[in-house]
């Protein structure tokens, strides 16, 4: 809205008829008085309101700055003297007036295109049926446990499931739990009433190129009505997608990913090939327990974390010369609970507080069986006493160099699909951009905030460029940046080394947990999306 607002008969610096009638002249419309304004207000050029009479206020001047041309009544001013200095203002406060104008309706526009306004109307469904009512209740709550499954924000699935069922033409609401999601469904034309479904999370993990076809099955859904029969073969489709690697060319990712995660926090060749043999232990053991004794899952994260801490205290001194302490985390690399920790910050910001507890609660008891098994380990076993000479750390360039063996990891352990490894590396690369300068600006929290902030930006431009969905980007450049192994290690030191310094390392994990869900948050706000609104069928169409 302009900081002016100008009337239409005076908008070009031309006076209305209603300003140059005469006082005989006849009322133009009924409830008029003889000069025009409206029944018991008083004349515009009455002694009540002050005003010039139509010799002091000249046609030609605006008539917003006719109030410099009030006179009080027994002034000594000149009619002239006023008058000139009114016409030497106009010019430059006109100008002015323009100019916030223009700037008022930039700063809109502006500000339109960050905030999310565009809608788009679907017309009713109006042959709902209850039994109809009731397959799509089902089968959007099953899209929406994969989508959860996938590693999303409750929030997000919510919105998804939402714009989903009004791409088919009724009005639904949600509720997602980490655990699983209600969905109801409602009619919004006939008397089909409404119908509700629940259905529960998988606990097991998703591969990333089971991410891609998911992710590429909601783009379809939210393009178009799909199907109930197409809906869920492609879900089938997805859920029995084979691994694209072999058992071997797995576990040797997970050892790059132990390699790259333990080369970021201390980097030497000796501490590196401790970091390859533990990893590589951790793998198999993972492999041969979800094979041949998946009942055993739970106990895993005890099971890893009590072997990689006695290898680390019976060999890391002798052999190594490091201290068993560098090595009791990176191995442990695929139980770290930093994505479940973000995420539940996240939701916490957003309102999802039963959400946000839940996946925080879950995390923290990720933390503590790791901390039970390490815990276990050091009771049990000696350790070793450190041999001479101790080895020199690498330099900076290992940081950077550790990006790219952690891209290779994911593509190789979690099965990224095709053609997205380089993409992967570009997405990597710029978020450790970000965060460097970030942290060399403003400390850890800063650097944790533009990082976070950069995520979105980054998955969503290289998702259009390199028709990957951005999530398959999105989860592993998040992975990198939040702070499992910090959390860890925090618990480590209050259950084992029983240092107070853990107390510093668990509040200074809670902080760069809440800096990166604020700067996912703020990245996320920068992306324009269309949302679907169900609209009767005369009212069907884009409203931007």
């Amino acid at each position: 809205m302009p900081f002016f607002k100008k009337r239409k008969d005076v908008q070009h610096g031309n006076e209305g008829p209603e300003l140059r009638k005469s006082p005989e002249a006849a009322p133009a419309a009924a409830g008029e008085d003889a000069d025009g304004s409206p029944p018991g207000k008083p004349p515009e050029n009455s002694p009540e309101n002050t005003t010039a009479n139509s010799a002091a206020n000249p046609p030609d001047a605006p008539h917003r700055f006719a109030a410099i041309r009030r006179i009080r009544p027994g002034s000594t001013w000149g009619t002239g003297r006023v008058g000139a200095f009114g016409d030497a203002l106009a010019g430059p406060m006109g100008s002015l007036d323009k100019g916030i104008d223009t700037a008022w309706q930039s700063l809109k526009t502006v500000g339109g295109i960050f905030r999310d306004r565009r809608r788009v109307g679907v017309r009713a469904q109006d042959q709902a049926t209850v039994q109809w009512l009731r397959q799509l209740a089902g089968l959007l709550s099953t899209l929406g446990a994969e989508i959860l499954r996938s590693g999303a924000n409750t929030r997000d699935v919510e919105t998804q499931i939402v714009d989903i069922a009004a791409r088919y033409g009724v009005d639904a609401r949600c509720f997602a739990l980490p655990t699983g999601i209600f969905v109801r469904v409602e009619a919004v034309v006939g008397d089909a009433g409404s119908e509700l479904d629940f259905a529960p999370v998988g606990t097991a993990g998703m591969q990333l190129n089971q991410v891609e076809a998911l992710q590429n099955l909601v783009h379809r859904m939210l393009g178009e009505a799909l199907p109930f029969d197409e809906v869920r073969k492609a879900l089938r489709e997805e859920q029995s997608l084979p691994r694209r690697f072999q058992p071997a060319t797995a576990i040797t990712g997970y050892a790059m990913l132990t390699l790259a995660l333990g080369m970021l926090q201390h980097p030497t060749w000796n501490a590196a090939a401790g970091y390859v043999t533990a990893g590589t232990a951790v793998g198999v053991l993972q492999y041969l327990v979800r094979r041949y004794a998946p009942n055993l899952l739970t106990l895993l994260p005890v099971a890893a974390a009590i072997m990689v801490t006695v290898l680390a205290l019976r060999f890391a001194g002798p052999i190594l010369h490091q201290d068993p302490g560098f090595l009791y985390i990176p191995p442990l690399i695929g139980f770290l609970p930093g994505a479940a920790l973000t995420l539940g910050a996240i939701e916490l910001s957003t309102n999802s507080t039963l959400s946000g507890i839940t996946r925080l609660a879950g995390a923290l008891n990720v933390l503590l069986m790791l901390a039970l098994g390490i815990l276990v380990a050091t009771d049990t076993v000696r350790p070793h006493p450190i041999g001479n000479p101790i080895p020199p750390q690498l330099g900076a360039w290992v940081g950077w160099a550790s990006v790219l063996l952690l891209a290779v990891g994911f593509t190789l352990n979690h099965d990224a699909p095709r053609r997205s490894l380089a993409w992967l590396i570009v997405a990597l690369l710029a978020t450790r951009v970000v965060q460097t300068a970030g942290t060399l600006v403003g400390g850890q929290a800063l650097g944790a905030f533009v990082a976070g902030m950069a995520l979105v930006p980054v998955a969503t431009w290289i998702g259009k460029r390199a028709v990957i969905p951005d999530q398959v980007i999105f989860l592993p450049a998040f992975w990198m940046v939040v702070p499992g192994a910090h959390g860890l290690s925090g618990v480590q030191q209050l259950l084992v080394a029983h240092s107070s310094a853990g107390w510093q390392t668990l509040l200074n994990v809670m902080i760069t947990v809440g800096s990166i869900a604020l700067g996912v948050l703020a990245g996320a706000s920068l992306r324009r999306t269309t949302r679907l609104e169900v609209l009767p069928a005369d009212e069907v169409g884009g409203t931007g």
